[in-house]
C-alpha cells in the first residue's frame, strides 16, 4: 500500500505540465551571443549568460509571451502558444535561438 502511494505522489508531480524554455540569444547583425538579456516570462525573470544561454519554467498548456531587453537594444516580444494538444513539444521548448538588434542597426528602425 506505501509503495503505490509513493508511486501515485511521483505520478502526481510529473504531470504538473512544467516544462523548461530555453535557448539562445544573438546579436543580429554580428550573429555573436549577448550576454545579460533580460528574459522574462509571466513575471519571472532571468539573464542569459556568457554564452547567451537562458533557461526558464513554463507551463507547457498555456500561451506565453517572452520579453527580451538589454540595454543597446530594441526590445523584443515573442508571442508563444501550444500545438494543438495544448502543450509545446519538448523539440520546441529546447536550444530556441533569438535575435535582437542594435538600436543602431537599420532594422531597429
Amino acid at each position: 500500500m506505501k509503495n503505490k502511494l509513493v508511486f501515485l505522489i511521483l505520478l502526481l508531480c510529473s504531470c504538473t505540465g512544467k516544462d523548461e524554455l530555453n535557448g539562445y540569444v544573438y546579436d543580429y547583425d554580428t550573429e555573436q551571443p549577448i550576454k545579460n538579456v533580460y528574459v522574462n516570462i509571466k513575471d519571472d525573470t532571468t539573464q542569459t549568460d556568457s554564452t547567451g544561454y537562458f533557461s526558464m519554467k513554463v507551463k507547457s498548456n498555456l500561451p506565453c509571451t517572452i520579453f527580451l531587453q538589454r540595454e543597446g537594444y530594441a526590445s523584443k516580444r515573442i508571442c508563444r502558444k501550444p500545438d494543438s494538444l495544448g502543450k509545446f513539444s519538448k523539440k520546441s521548448l529546447k536550444y530556441n535561438r533569438f535575435y535582437m538588434y542594435n538600436k543602431e542597426s537599420d532594422f531597429s528602425k
